[in-house]
């Protein structure tokens, strides 16, 4: 039998079977990867990400409360172990902290909505391992300036700091990219 809903493979995990706890996985792969791939210096690191945050899933779906938040609450065990992963293996720099005011080309966003996706994940792992957690946490994932502050251990001015940061060389790599075209 193929188990294929939320409700059927959390269940199947919590009874620990192993056909239940393999379409997890693969179901949820995917979707879930990527986030890896992005806070990850490279695919191994990702792969290594993405098996350990299986594991603390696996171990901890008994904490879940209903089948309807399983996707919601496995990115969310993604992203913290992301997170902590960043925290055991890179020491964070702290950019002097830059005011709040930036650019108006940023505001909407518009220079970062003109990169394909292949070109943002290739100048986001670019980034400086501060700028890219960040960066990630806060225009990929939606988190606000304090929920990173809180989730990385920083002040939410060296947050802001550091997403100033990342949107300006992203904006210098968009504007080579830009000179190469032309």
């Amino acid at each position: 039998m193929q188990v294929k809903s939320d409700l059927e493979l959390l269940e199947g995990c919590l009874r620990r079977d192993s056909k239940a706890q393999a379409a997890l996985y693969h179901q949820y792969k995917g979707r879930f990867f990527g986030i890896c791939r992005r806070y990850a210096q490279s695919k191994e690191d990702a792969e290594d990400i993405f098996q350990d945050a299986f594991v603390k899933i696996f171990l901890n779906l008994k904490e879940l409360r209903s089948a309807d938040q399983l996707s919601a609450w496995i990115r969310r065990v993604v992203v913290n172990v992301c997170i902590d992963y960043y925290h055991k293996r890179v020491n964070f720099v702290d950019i002097t902290e830059i005011p709040e005011a930036m650019p108006p080309d940023w505001q909407s966003e518009s220079v970062i909505s003109q990169m394909s996706n292949q070109e943002l994940l290739s100048a986001v792992n670019e980034l400086p391992d501060g700028a890219r957690m960040v960066f990630n946490l806060y225009v990929i994932d939606g988190y606000s300036h304090q929920e990173i502050a809180d989730m990385m251990k920083i002040s939410e001015g060296t947050s802001k700091s550091q997403l100033f940061f990342a949107k300006k060389v992203l904006k210098k790599k968009l504007q080579t990219i830009g000179a190469a075209i032309d």
